[in-house]
């Protein structure tokens, strides 16, 4: 079954606002200049950050996969609480009452949205093109450490297809809980 990008994004608005938020930040970390953020709108492209260009292949590099990262990890952390009500874990005696539910089930869609917006855009990939394999002025070392990130841009928005990102979100959402259970017991306590 084939959904529009744009419902996807919709349904999911808050991956996007929290991607342009963290590729905004890694701009303002690397110094670059921001001229315009869009967090979220209802067309194509359902947000972006307009910023001035940089030669440097590592800035390019960070601001392309820094808000990877940062979603990686906001919304993991943003399930983890969710994880045991959403996953049947009900330690109180069984219920938990509605309210409790319906805000894990809240918070978990929160976090799997902003983990089904970590992967970098096509348009992140095109400017790693020109920026650096591209650039006649970019060293040899810069452009085989980047053209691998490139390819896994790609991948990723093929696989975005194929419901990859979804699984990405789902999975890692699972990742704290299964690799750290005394600390999810820990939590639960």
């Amino acid at each position: 079954m084939i959904i529009p990008g744009i419902v996807i994004s919709v349904l999911t608005f808050p991956g996007v606002a929290v991607y342009q938020l963290a590729h905004q930040i890694c701009c303002r970390i690397c110094k670059i200049p921001v001229y315009e953020v869009k967090y979220f709108q209802v067309k194509n492209p359902c947000g972006y950050v307009l910023h001035e260009a940089t030669s440097n292949p590592w800035k390019n590099l960070l601001t392309s996969f820094g808000p990877f990262f940062i979603n990686t990890i906001l919304g993991m952390l943003i399930t983890l609480p969710a994880y045991a009500n959403v996953f049947g874990y009900n330690y109180i005696g069984g219920t938990l009452g509605i309210c409790v539910t319906m805000s894990s089930w809240l918070l978990y869609w929160l976090g799997v949205s902003i983990l089904m917006h970590a992967f970098p855009s096509t348009g992140d990939a095109k400017t790693l093109v020109e920026s650096v394999l591209k650039n006649k002025e970019v060293g040899l070392f810069a452009k085989v450490v980047t053209a691998p990130f490139i390819g896994l841009i790609y991948l990723g928005a093929f696989g975005s297809m194929i419901w990859l990102d979804l699984l990405y979100g789902i999975g890692m959402s699972m990742l704290l809980p299964k690799l750290f259970p005394g600390l999810f017991r820990f939590l639960l306590f």
